[in-house]
């Protein structure tokens, strides 16, 4: 895994990138987290910036690829349903381009059992909304480090 020191915890825009002299956090991991429901964006990059994580939060596919094709990330948790570019869509457009990002889905109409379905995406894990903090923070320790239910601190 290649999470580096990084710093503040901003929504994305075009060409900027995280910098590492802005805060003195020690952000272990980049995180795009992509949803185009205002609530569960912020409530996920809540509850990740709280365990020091950086993240980068856009509100619809064609914002994640292109936060994507600007900088790099350790791991991309997205919805499904999102305007312009649903989050198959999306995961189908990084994969053709080659790159080996994992994924997490969050969605109310992909449930984990549609995975069989897609085993060319490589989605790493499925959580079916409604959701709560310690669902996301154990899928995301368990994709990033193998660490599910255990403490970040």
């Amino acid at each position: 895994m290649n999470c580096d020191t990084l710093t503040s915890v901003q929504p994305y825009s075009p060409g900027g990138k995280l910098s590492a002299e802005s805060s003195g956090l020690n952000l272990r991991c980049r995180i795009l987290v992509a949803d185009d429901d205002s609530v569960i964006r912020r409530l996920v990059s809540l509850f990740l910036t709280d365990e020091d994580f950086a993240v980068v939060a856009v509100s619809d596919g064609e914002q994640a690829w292109d936060a994507l094709n600007h900088d790099d990330y350790d791991l991309l948790v997205t919805d499904n349903e999102m305007p312009c570019l649903t989050g198959i869509h999306l995961i189908a457009r990084i994969r053709k381009r080659g790159i080996q990002l994992p994924v997490i889905m969050i969605s109310s109409t992909f449930a984990p059992e549609n995975l069989h379905d897609h085993p060319d995406l490589e989605i790493a894990a499925v959580i079916t909304k409604p959701f709560g903090r310690l669902e996301i923070l154990n899928a995301v320790r368990n994709v990033l480090f193998g660490l599910a239910g255990s403490s970040m601190t």
